[in-house]
């Protein structure tokens, strides 16, 4: 216990040391044009930094003893299995959630806009976020299935969103009731459903897809069933560039699984080391789907580079440290309201504060996430929130955490009175309102 907790202690210690430097070196080579950015900045860091720290205290005891014990409580799980029947109530109810949001598209756009178009015209609104340029090559192959419904391209797209996303709902309900109860399991779709940038789902975007394949990828992680979790995170390596993340948790758990079975002698069993074989090479699948992605490039544009330098180019992609980026996007976000006008107040608003809401609660939830759920999802988070920081993405953050499944399940475990529920389910029903308001009248196309 001693050794472990020096360890701790010691890791902890470099950890914190090396951010700090980091962040100093950063304010000396790069000092902000505002005070504001370096405030704002620091408070971003030091919530990252509790986040870094508290995880690797968690990480250090799960390899240390194996096992989670803060996954074992007694009451918490319903052992009664999840059927199909359970599940296909959950998909129509989605689905027809979802189809309350093209109603409330259209009387949105009517009350703004007045008649300018058809039922079905005003909601090409949701037919304009893909770009074959910048887009992965899983969701166009299996989005473009529905053309035999529709005979369009951009409808079968938005049939694919429609359909994966209310699949993905139905993927995380299972996950969490394998871990929690079902009421936990009911509170964590709620939430999903109602996040503010849940709305951007019905789009044509891959986000419903990478959901479901990376829930998928999680629930065989759960089972213990390392090729396909494998598969899937290849598969999500297809959809999107943050598959390439789902590597790390599965590496994490499948290092803690080898080295409790050489504790315990279970290595000796038959056929044991067979099928750390295959296990093991499965981890090669992830990187054979970054060369799959530059094979499709290559085919599609002639070049193998071409997708990634698209996406660069499209969304102003500059990969650099933690801080580096808060700094950047701050003085961006404070030269705009320099220049501030009535009109752009709630582009503002809509395209940056809830970027802000969504960072800093994204770091709140990694701190509140440790010993809550499992190692593997909370280094998810952190890597996820990492990546959207250092590639320059900051102002797609609500999409890409949105996208990314265990921070509702923290948001479903840490909330347990009823009270806490209601609160909660109230203001996320009220921000869904205002960002999908926001997104209908156009507000949410940034000024960055």
């Amino acid at each position: 216990m001693q050794r472990k907790n020096i360890i701790q202690f010691c890791i902890s210690l470099t950890a914190m040391t090396v951010l700090a430097l980091l962040y100093g070196l950063s304010l000396y080579l790069h000092m902000p044009k505002y005070w504001e950015t370096v405030v704002l900045s620091t408070l971003i860091y030091l919530l990252f930094t509790a986040a870094t720290l508290r995880l690797i205290r968690l990480l250090v005891n799960f390899i240390a003893g194996g096992s989670e014990p803060h996954m074992e409580r007694e009451g918490d799980r319903t052992y009664r299995r999840c059927g199909v029947r359970e599940l296909c109530k959950l998909i129509l109810l989605l689905m027809a959630l979802r189809l309350l949001e093209i109603l409330l598209t259209y009387v949105l756009h009517f009350r703004l806009f007045g008649y300018n178009g058809t039922f079905f015209e005003v909601q090409r609104i949701w037919l304009d976020y893909y770009h074959v340029e910048t887009a992965f090559p899983l969701y166009g192959y299996l989005s473009n299935v529905f053309w035999v419904v529709s005979f369009n391209y951009n409808h079968a797209r938005f049939i694919g969103s429609y359909l994966f996303t209310a699949l993905a709902g139905a993927a995380l309900y299972y996950l969490v009731q394998l871990d929690f109860d079902r009421k936990t399991a009911r509170r964590a779709v709620r939430f999903f459903f109602f996040l503010p940038a849940s709305c951007l789902l019905m789009g044509t975007v891959p986000d419903g897809l990478f959901l479901l394949v990376s829930i998928g990828c999680l629930l065989f992680l759960r089972k213990r069933m390392y090729v396909m979790a494998n598969t899937f995170a290849m598969l999500a390596t297809l959809t999107h560039a943050l598959g390439t993340l789902l590597f790390f948790p599965i590496l994490l758990e499948y290092i803690v699984f080898v080295v409790d079975n050489v504790r315990s002698n279970r290595e000796m069993e038959k056929w044991y080391s067979l099928k750390q074989i295959f296990n093991a090479l499965s981890f090669l699948l992830v990187p054979v789907g970054i060369g799959l992605v530059v094979l499709y490039s290559e085919l599609r544009f002639g070049d193998p580079l071409a997708l990634y330098r698209a996406s660069i180019e499209a969304y102003g992609l500059a990969p650099s440290s933690l801080s580096d980026a808060l700094f950047a996007w701050f003085d961006r976000v404070l030269d705009a309201t320099r220049v501030i006008r009535p009109e752009t107040v709630p582009v503002l608003i809509a395209s940056v504060l809830v970027q802000i809401l969504y960072l800093t609660g994204g770091c709140l939830l990694v701190v509140l996430g440790c010993e809550r759920i499992r190692s593997s999802h909370v280094l998810l988070m952190l890597l996820t929130v990492t990546a959207v920081i250092c590639s320059g993405r900051i102002g797609d953050t609500a999409r890409y955490l949105t996208m990314t499944a265990p921070f509702v399940v923290v948001l479903a475990v840490r909330v347990r009175r009823v009270w806490q529920d209601l609160v909660l389910s109230i203001l996320f029903i009220a921000s869904w309102i205002a960002y999908f308001y926001a997104v209908i009248a156009g507000y949410t196309g940034g000024v960055l």
